[in-house]
């Protein structure tokens, strides 16, 4: 095992803090899903002349936010996540493009994951894959600190995948090691190792927190085809295998050899003719209400009341 994976028996981490990501295949495939998903908020037909104020939570290498502030100058984009790497990588991103609207953020916990903003700061929150981030039981105390920090009228929009289905044998048995090591280390809501689970509970968390008109919308990624990512047309399994092989090491459920000869596998798998593959990914939007004034003033009090 590399000397840099986490090692079996050290303190547990969150995925995100150690997953080995190649960034440029990353912002590749974060363009193709803005593309499959019609634009950052198809829900509200792409319009933001009422935001003001914008906030990405685990930001990737900052394509979401980028794309917002680049077309709308008057918003503030603040892009969050936990990895140095990917907001290194997100800032000179930004930089070289010239858009001083946007900026990004690492913020990691050794406990509960929270938001260091104040209370009604953004107009919209943006999450996706936020399994790799939160464990189990972190998810209702995560949506309400998403609730805290949304304006009344704001939006939170939240992406999760799910595993699909593939013709490869390999592929199939390296997605198996890796939802079993998610399920070993926490960071899932289904209560069996053959899916994530997030995907499917969003709708009932947001709407255990207070959230209204929510909408879902399911999105299906294609492994095998060309379609942008015209220089390698399977590059999202080759970045999936990337990501994910210090989590399997680490949890043993194999060793090293096992893997490299699976990913061999894999490799020679995808390269035939009939190979197929795919996952899904679950779009959750929601709405915080607007109270009337008088249960605003209400809620004030109670607040002020709480702290007291």
């Amino acid at each position: 095992m590399p000397a840099d994976y986490p090692q079996p028996g050290k303190e547990p981490y969150r995925l995100i803090e150690q997953m080995k990501v190649d960034l440029p295949s990353l912002a590749l495939q974060e363009r193709a899903l803005l593309n499959l998903m019609g634009g950052p908020f198809p829900e509200n037909q792409n319009d933001f002349h009422a935001i003001s104020r914008v906030l990405d939570v685990a930001c990737g290498s900052g394509t979401w936010a980028m794309e917002i502030a680049r077309a709308y100058p008057h918003i503030e984009v603040i892009g969050i996540t936990a990895q140095a790497t990917m907001i290194t990588y997100a800032q000179e991103r930004a930089a070289a493009a010239g858009i001083p609207n946007v900026r990004f953020a690492v913020v990691t916990n050794t406990t509960i994951p929270h938001l260091p903003f104040p209370d009604e700061h953004f107009d919209l929150i943006n999450t996706q894959y936020l399994h790799s981030w939160l464990r189990t039981n972190e998810w209702p105390v995560f949506i309400q600190d998403c609730w805290r920090v949304t304006r009344q009228g704001g939006y939170l929009r939240m992406t999760e995948p799910e595993r699909g289905q593939s013709t490869s044998l390999a592929f199939t048995r390296l997605e198996d090691l890796y939802l079993q090591a998610l399920h070993k280390h926490e960071q899932r809501i289904s209560p069996d190792d053959r899916h994530i689970g997030a995907a499917n509970q969003l709708i009932r968390l947001c709407q255990e927190t207070g959230w209204t008109e929510i909408t879902r919308k399911a999105y299906l990624i294609d492994y095998g085809t060309k379609d942008d990512l015209v220089d390698n047309p399977f590059q999202r399994l080759k970045l999936f295998a990337l990501t994910f092989q210090p989590l399997i090491l680490q949890e043993g459920l194999v060793t090293a050899e096992e893997l490299a000869t699976l990913l061999q596998q894999v490799h020679e798998e995808v390269e035939r003719n009939n190979f197929a593959a795919n996952r899904f990914l679950i779009t959750i939007c929601s709405q915080k209400p607007v109270l009337p004034k008088e249960q605003e003033i209400s809620a004030s009090i109670n607040t002020t009341n709480q702290g007291a």
